[in-house]
């Protein structure tokens, strides 16, 4: 695993690698790749020399600009964001997220072909997009077809994103990864380079490949020092966002927004911009700034929780059980709600054990989950007047329920009852449940 800062020094003595996979945290990923290319690609050569596109472009797109030679002798570099498009099985919540991040940031033609690109294994055109619409499909048949529905505020925007699309004759590119892969095995032109930029792509993936046979793969995610939230490293997005503001973020400043806002890197760059706008000409970020401007959205991460336990992941579990303590300050009113997570994802996992004991020794991926399994979860649900989940989540919850056998699901919920029993007849509350999660998240 490569250095980000050893690549950049090699870039600057103009030694660069010709390909350079960037994953993690989308914010620090994307940022890195820009440095990236402002050391590869001299300043007054970027107009022309540096291109900036989104995977939804398609293989053949990107494949063309990299074989095109610069018009001017200077390095040039091909920088693709969101990858992670590549992925044969792709986060729909997720893509459909970036699809509105990038029409909010006036990249049109980008947004159309992702959406698109995503809709089309379900036989969607750019009509059907329009939800609210007459011709748009219902929030229903988003969760049925995609595993992702969109929100009632997305309705004027992807209405004006199926309009444009069908105006100008948006479609998606074509699913051939190989044309790039072969265009870079083939070798790029002389002082030509190729940065990829993802969140994440399964290990064994034609571009993890690549990169790390031609290139370097990098992994760029916020550093912990320790468990809690605030021992989370946001000094890289404090200097990117108020270095060149020459604005400050106070100590108890920076605390109280990794506890409003939790570990969005992305949503922290975009609070500290508004808050340097709010404080003016003051130099300095107080924490009163953060309280006034910056409302609390981080949730109590039960979904993380659940995720936590199904998983496996005790260290993950017992860094959310510290986070709430060192809010919260009381072990005493955090270890009751908190058990109830627990609780709550051990029933669940119970539920799905007992709900997938006859689906076969063979794991489904997840169109096929959806096609063969999800349609009858659906109508258990909706028979018991109960909230039908995303096919995506069901589909983890699966996948989760199938990796440790029922009675342990059973066993553990019974270590959850008698830890109740135990808390509320005077029990060390942090001893007991650090216990329990380390019992409840064992291997």
């Amino acid at each position: 695993m490569a250095d980000m800062a050893e690549l950049i020094e090699e870039a600057t003595s103009g030694k660069a690698r010709p390909v350079t996979l960037i994953e993690g945290d989308e914010y620090l990923a994307r940022t890195s790749a820009r440095e990236l290319a402002d050391a590869i690609v001299p300043e007054k050569d970027r107009a022309l020399n540096l291109v900036v596109v989104d995977a939804a472009a398609g293989a053949r797109e990107i494949a063309s600009h990299l074989v095109t030679v610069a018009m001017f002798a200077a390095p040039k570099a091909v920088v693709v964001e969101g990858a992670d498009a590549f992925a044969e099985e792709v986060d729909a919540p997720r893509e459909l997220s970036r699809v509105r991040d990038l029409w909010q940031g006036k990249r049109q033609r980008d947004a159309a072909r992702r959406l698109l690109h995503l809709v089309r294994p379900a036989g969607w055109g750019a009509a059907d997009v329009a939800f609210g619409s007459k011709t748009g499909a219902s929030a229903a048949k988003w969760r049925k077809d995609l595993g992702a529905s969109p929100e009632e505020g997305d309705k004027s925007w992807l209405q004006e994103l199926s309009s444009w699309a069908l105006a100008q004759n948006i479609v998606a590119p074509p699913d051939d990864l190989d044309v790039l892969v072969r265009a870079v095995e083939r070798g790029l032109p002389p002082k030509t380079h190729l940065i990829l930029v993802a969140e994440s792509l399964p290990p064994k993936h034609a571009l993890v490949r690549l990169a790390q046979e031609k290139g370097a793969h990098v992994r760029r995610r916020a550093e912990r020092r320790g468990r809690t939230i605030d021992t989370l490293d946001i000094s890289p997005i404090v200097a990117d966002e108020l270095g060149p503001l020459k604005k400050r973020l106070a100590r108890d400043a920076e605390l109280e927004l990794k506890d409003r806002l939790g570990d969005d890197l992305r949503l922290i760059a975009s609070e500290l911009r508004k808050l340097a706008l709010y404080v003016g000409d003051r130099a300095q970020i107080v924490r009163e700034d953060v309280e006034a401007v910056v409302a609390r959205v981080r949730e109590e991460e039960f979904f993380a929780l659940a995720e936590a336990v199904g998983e496996g992941d005790a260290a993950k579990a017992l860094q959310l059980f510290g986070d709430d303590l060192r809010r919260r300050a009381n072990a005493s009113a955090v270890a009751l709600p908190f058990l109830g997570g627990v609780a709550s994802a051990v029933r669940k996992a119970l539920a799905d054990s007992a709900r997938y004991a006859d689906a076969g020794s063979r794991e489904l991926g997840y169109n096929e989950f959806q096609a063969k399994l999800f349609p009858a979860l659906e109508s258990e649900l909706s028979a018991k007047k109960q909230k039908v989940p995303h096919p995506f989540v069901a589909w983890l919850g699966y996948k989760r329920a199938r990796r440790r056998p029922r009675a342990f699901w059973r066993r553990a919920l019974i270590r959850c009852a008698e830890v109740d029993f135990q808390l509320k007849n005077g029990a060390d509350p942090r001893l007991s449940m650090e216990r329990l999660l380390v019992e409840v998240c064992a291997r």
